[in-house]
């Protein structure tokens, strides 16, 4: 239980260290739950973030309004019900963002990033610390500040490892935004 609070502890004085080095204003920081449904169902994945808007905005002639952003993720990944340390997962990704309604956003996004700690779970090898990751996702804005929503994420390394078996987990997000 010690290097679990040791890593989460790790991870969070990392993304504080990233928020530092970006602007002043940020737009998102928020919390995720996530479970596994392929293979192994017992791995879960709780990840805090932090979203910033870059510049590139795009009037549709729709009238929809295209946004990107850039993603930074830390995150514990664990199996219950196993003896294993957690794997620590830290990442950056673009994002592109449909403002489809002033309350609701889609959203995806393509990264890289690298885990913490041994990659192999029971029933499961994620083969080695790097990863390319992804999100495809929806969040409703609930008042002036507070969002939630669900995301459908990938990880995977790739194939640069012998195995290759990644995560693919459904999400749902609690953030705040600022």
């Amino acid at each position: 239980m010690k290097k679990i609070k040791h890593l989460f502890l790790l991870q969070c004085l990392l993304v504080s260290l990233a928020l530092n080095s970006l602007p002043a204003k940020a737009r998102e920081l928020g919390a995720a739950y996530g479970s596994e449904f392929k293979e192994n169902n017992d791995i879960e994945h709780y990840e805090i973030y932090f979203r910033e808007p870059l510049p590139f905005r795009k009037e549709l002639d729709s009238g929809l309004k295209l946004l990107s952003g850039v993603e930074l993720g830390a995150a514990l990944i664990r199996e219950a019900g196993s003896d294993k340390d957690e794997v620590g997962r830290f990442s950056a990704m673009p994002q592109l963002i449909l403002d489809l309604h002033p309350n609701v956003d889609l959203f995806m996004g393509l990264g890289v990033g690298f885990m913490i700690g041994d990659t192999e779970f029971t029933e499961q090898d994620l083969g080695g610390s790097f990863l390319l990751n992804s999100k495809i996702g929806i969040q409703f804005l609930l008042g002036h500040h507070f969002n939630v929503g669900y995301f459908f994420y990938h990880q995977s390394n790739a194939g640069i490892y012998s195995n290759n078996q990644g995560l693919n987990m459904h999400n749902v997000l609690l953030s705040y935004s600022f």
